[in-house]
């Protein structure tokens, strides 16, 4: 449930169908859409054991005179957003393929009109060099699990950001600061650990701008070359 700050203490539900409460350390209130009246879906980011999760509530406000409602939480591993966006994306093209989108007719539509939603603009740049050389690929299709608690539920995954389907190989892009450069070349690490079987590439800003010199301009290089593919 939401106190008056904004603080949060979240609920659940006690082995005997008791309502328990537990109050999450450095939770903040991302937003919230109301469903009426007296419901309304709020979104938090919490820390439990040291990892982020995001938590979805729905909150009920309790009638005058009324004991609160505990709130019904879903507690999702911060990890696994890549997987609620394409759950999120998922049913979009079933509710426009239902017909009961109010944007789109047709799913190929939604397709051409939306297109991937692209965390950072050199993912939307490197697509188009794919495209360029012809090379089919996919934003984000897998999450891998790289570390689970004690009863299985998954605390750190890692999405790369394509898979090339003929090449079976998965790419990865850093071209951000030194920090988000050492926390992904620790999962790509973590990654060939777990799954020795992926075949994944890691391109550093040096190789996407070898790349973008080699696409760009009136004499670009109609092949890449290994650079994809070695």
């Amino acid at each position: 449930m939401v106190t008056e700050d904004r603080s949060m203490v979240c609920s659940r539900q006690g082995k005997e169908g008791d309502a328990g409460m537990i109050t999450a350390a450095h939770s903040i209130f991302v937003s919230q859409f109301g469903m009426g009246a007296a419901e309304e879906v709020q979104a938090w980011i919490c820390e439990h054991d040291r990892h982020p999760f995001i938590e979805l509530h729905l909150h009920q406000h309790a009638a005058r005179g009324e004991a609160p409602v505990p709130d019904t939480v879903i507690r999702i591993p911060a990890t696994l957003l890549p997987e609620l966006k394409r759950l999120v994306q998922g049913l979009e093209e079933q509710l426009t393929a239902q017909g009961l989108s109010d944007e789109f007719q047709t799913v190929e539509q939604l397709h051409l009109e939306r297109g991937p939603m692209f965390a950072h603009p050199s993912e939307a740049e490197f697509a188009q060099i794919l495209d360029f050389y012809k090379i089919r690929w996919q934003y984000e299709p897998t999450s891998f699990p790289l570390q689970c608690d004690a009863q299985g539920r998954i605390l750190e995954s890692f999405t790369p950001d394509f898979y090339l389907p003929d090449q079976d190989r998965y790419i990865e892009l850093t071209t951000q600061k030194q920090g988000l450069v050492t926390k992904k070349n620790r999962k790509v690490r973590l990654l060939k650990q777990h799954y020795p079987e992926v075949n994944i590439k890691l391109f550093y800003r040096r190789d996407v701008e070898r790349l973008r010199q080699k696409y760009g301009g009136p004499n670009a290089q109609k092949n890449p070359g290994n650079f994809l593919t070695s």
